[in-house]
């Protein structure tokens, strides 16, 4: 340890350390960053030093020793710069107990540092003070009881339906109540562009290089640009460069749709800094709380597009299909892949995966061309289009029907399976209650009786996981309506479309299901296939005057004809 050289010790550089957080009652002028520096001069020239630093932590809290200004202190006393540390309580140090009696009872006498607190009456050239580890310990103690009483304050307002968390890009503050959030025009256009983009197909890198191509301002410059001021890490990016991660962040936020999420992340402790992502049952959810910048339909159409499954890109074309993740084996419920032929790269098809991985779950290929499967459902959706054209009453009548026969046996799947494990788990606790009395009497020994109770709770604690997750879910379905004019429009959106687009098969398909083809007498084979369409699931266009009606023949492998056959719904 170095020995202290008093005499010389005001020829050094003294630091002035200053620090003010939200912890620390920052309204008030006494604790102000520039009245703790008027203070800190005043003392340092009182004791003799006219070598003086600032060293500022501006709405930090100290309940963290990571603080740039702190830091810069730190490293400046270990390279010997430092002779004296001005600060105007304790509680600047910091509200560690620990951390700060560290610093005070190894750190500084370590580096024959001199520590002055003026309002404390901490001097260390005078001796130690006794007081000091309590002054510590109660400062702590704020920081902890301040805590406690911000997350009672968070508590209440979230379950309120006040926002937690700052506006997202695309919306501001309400000026009116600065509570709530208002649309900024300017922002959202962007927003809805992100999301048209998704719609049409573009990845997160070809969306972000669209947006920097066309000079568009990320969020964290586009703020700034505003003489907006948000906390949180700095973007280094270029004003115009868009991170991938700002696109995906975008694309799933829900209060773009108008609602508010609280308590989508929580702490620990309120010595830890870092955010734990709050599962979706724990969030307290408000819907059509503010003006929403994209439809809600929209937002759930991209979501399922985000959750989709991945398709490994082709290592000839480099492009995927449009249908990729949405051709469905009826035979066995597997995804069917997407693949070009060895020999001639031009011809792509599909295949079932689980025929072609080797252990044959699936009892055939249900292989089908790319090229007539963009044939077969431009086809169909002509005949819709048609349909919604020139029958727009039926075409209503008939998709409201299917739209709430769907929700509602989806629900009533649900709510049986829920009814189910909630009547299990009642039968569980009747058995191990009877469980319990037969080995109190004496009926079934103690290993009997740990073995049979642990596989009880195991079975408890899995049903209760499934329990949550059916609420949650069921909770989802409450209220949830196709928008019967908003498909009407998508559908009439592609009267006499030329070809199959990746919207049109975003906007209205949720998925296909292709059947094996059947060859008959003549050799010729006839594929069924069965589009389940967005909100109205399978639909058989009526044949009717004005729709129009076609053979879809190809020759396809070495000749072999197949011919396309609807598949007939129920």
């Amino acid at each position: 340890m170095k020995q202290s050289n008093n005499k010389n010790r005001e020829e050094g550089t003294a630091a002035l350390y200053c620090r003010l957080s939200r912890d620390d009652n920052m309204d008030t002028e006494s604790n102000s960053i520039s009245n703790q520096k008027k203070i800190l001069q005043k003392a340092a020239k009182e004791k003799g030093y006219t070598d003086t630093l600032f060293f500022v932590d501006d709405g930090i809290t100290g309940t963290t020793m990571k603080r740039p200004g702190y830091q810069k202190m730190i490293q400046a006393i270990e390279a010997g710069y430092i002779s004296a540390v001005f600060v105007k309580d304790l509680s600047r140090l910091g509200r560690n107990y620990i951390e700060v009696g560290r610093l005070t009872e190894e750190f500084f006498p370590q580096y024959d540092v001199r520590l002055i607190a003026v309002s404390d009456g901490v001097d260390s050239d005078e001796g130690e003070n006794d007081f000091t580890p309590f002054k510590n310990i109660m400062n702590e103690y704020y920081a902890k009881d301040i805590s406690k009483k911000r997350r009672i304050v968070n508590k209440m307002k979230g379950n309120s339906g006040v926002p937690l968390s700052q506006p997202p890009y695309g919306y501001l503050k309400n000026p009116d109540d600065p509570r709530f959030w208002i649309v900024d025009p300017e922002a959202a256009e962007n927003v809805r562009r992100i999301y048209h983009m998704a719609l049409e197909g573009y990845g997160l890198a070809e969306t972000a290089a669209v947006l920097e191509q066309d000079g568009i301002y990320n969020p964290t410059y586009y703020w700034r640009s505003k003489g907006t001021n948000r906390s949180g890490s700095k973007s280094t990016l270029e004003p115009t460069k868009w991170g991938h991660t700002t696109v995906k962040k975008i694309l799933g936020l829900q209060e773009y749709c108008g609602d508010v999420i609280n308590f989508k992340s929580y702490s620990k402790s309120y010595k830890m800094k870092r955010r734990i992502e709050n599962p979706e049952e724990n969030r307290a959810i408000f819907l059509n709380v503010h003006d929403a910048i994209i439809d809600r339909p929209t937002w759930e159409k991209v979501q399922a597009l985000k959750s989709g499954t991945r398709r490994k890109r082709p290592s000839v074309s480099q492009e995927p299909s449009v249908f990729s993740g949405l051709l469905k084996c009826p035979e066995c419920g597997g995804n069917l892949n997407f693949h070009f032929n060895q020999g001639n790269h031009d011809i792509k098809f599909f295949s079932c995966q689980n025929h072609n991985s080797g252990l044959r779950k699936c009892s055939a290929t249900h292989y089908i061309r790319l090229d007539f499967l963009e044939q077969v459902v431009l086809y169909e959706v002509n005949r819709l289009a048609c349909f919604a054209n020139e029958y727009e009453g039926d075409f209503i009548k008939a998709m409201m029907g299917r739209s709430a026969n769907l929700v509602e046996n989806d629900r009533a799947r649900k709510q049986r399976e829920l009814d189910g494990l909630l009547a299990r788990d009642k039968e569980l606790d009747v058995l191990f209650e009877k469980l319990y009395e037969d080995n109190v009497s004496g009926k079934i020994d103690d290993a009997r009786f740990s073995k049979m109770s642990k596989r009880y709770e195991q079975e408890q604690g899995e049903n209760a996981a499934k329990v949550k997750a059916l609420k949650l879910e069921l909770k989802k379905t409450e209220g949830k309506r196709m928008d019967v004019d908003q498909f009407l429009e998508s559908v009439q959106r592609y009267t006499n479309a030329a070809k199959v687009t990746k919207r049109m098969v975003t906007e209205l398909i949720e998925h296909i299901e292709v059947y094996h083809a059947e060859k008959d007498e003549d050799g010729v084979a006839t594929q069924r296939v069965t589009i389940f369409y967005n909100c109205i699931g399978a639909f058989d266009v009526p044949d009717r005057r004005k729709i129009p009606e076609a053979d879809i023949l190809m020759e396809t492998r070495k000749g072999v004809a197949v011919n396309y056959a609807p598949a007939q719904t129920a």
